[in-house]
């Protein structure tokens, strides 16, 4: 690419921004699941966590989850929707993270990772696609938090026993 170009779709921006603004509010709610299962006020959780990366606060959740001896369905469970948003964080990192650029013939265009080609960028379907599917994990922790399995384990309850 010899001449770097923004590219001139403004419906791929406000993708791209709505992207940005869903990873945002999956990244609150991890930390507010830090909260929950610390037991922390909402301010000492933002506090302890502020500048973490995401993976880090994923990390912590895990240790502070093994700590209540719950149950291996359980782990599984909280494993299964911790690995969900390490795919989802990493496939949004690919986006917003990449060099974009537009071709001559108006087409959006990004540099990969790795053997730095550029290749066609994806389509505002594409990161409307991702975006929805983090909106929709981020709602499912958030539930799994305040009234489902990760909220019967902070209140000691386990599944199968009540």
């Amino acid at each position: 690419m010899d001449e770097l170009r923004i590219p001139t779709q403004p419906e791929l921006w406000a993708a791209l921004g709505r992207l940005a603004i869903a990873h945002t509010h999956l990244e609150l709610i991890l930390r507010y699941t830090v909260k929950t299962m610390a037991g922390l006020s909402v301010s000492d959780a933002l506090d302890a966590t502020e500048g973490e990366r995401t993976s880090d606060v994923r990390r912590r959740i895990r240790k502070l989850f093994a700590q209540k001896k719950t149950a291996e369905s359980e782990v599984l469970k909280l494993d299964a929707l911790l690995n969900r948003a390490r795919v989802l964080s990493d496939k949004r990192n690919d986006f917003l993270h990449s060099a974009w650029s537009e071709t001559e013939t108006g087409e959006a265009v990004r540099k990969r990772e790795g053997d730095h080609r550029w290749v066609r960028a994806p389509s505002k379907e594409d990161v409307d696609t991702v975006t929805t599917k983090i909106m929709d994990l981020a709602g499912e922790i958030n539930d799994a938090r305040l009234d489902g399995f990760i909220d019967e384990v902070i209140k000691g309850k386990r599944l199968g026993k009540e």
